[in-house]
């Protein structure tokens, strides 16, 4: 895919990530401050826009970007979380895990190097479920 492609070290990381937003981020969190799950996510998602408006401040570059990637794809998840509800989150990381496999497998078994190949590949993962 237009990464670099997808192994099982990298998707295992992901799974790992997801696994940690959520019982880290929302359960435990949820626990410590006594509020409901729905409440710990809209906090979580409220906190972290507003912290990206302040990411401008990190001056260098790479860092920077890397900090707004990770926190926008947080958020992301946070909304799917909400979305697909707290109780499926093992099987919303297994789907996001093989929408990243099945976009690594479209692009290298059947759209690298033909023209148009990004366009053809993001029509095709339009068409994948989560």
């Amino acid at each position: 895919m237009a990464f670099c492609g997808f192994n099982e070290d990298m998707l295992k990381g992901l799974e790992l990530f997801h696994k940690g937003l959520v019982e880290h981020g929302i359960i435990n969190r949820s626990k410590k401050k006594g509020q409901s799950i729905d409440e710990t996510i809209e906090r979580e998602l409220n906190d972290m826009l507003r912290f990206q408006k302040e990411i401008p401040r990190i001056s260098n570059l790479q860092i920077r970007e890397l900090t707004q990637n990770l926190t926008s794809y947080a958020c992301s998840f946070y909304k799917l979380l909400q979305e697909k509800g707290i109780n499926n989150y093992s099987q919303l990381a297994e789907n996001l895990g093989n929408f990243y496999f099945e976009m690594d497998r479209k692009f290298y078994s059947d759209l690298e190097g033909k023209p148009d190949d990004m366009k053809l590949l993001a029509e095709h993962l339009d068409k994948v479920k989560i």
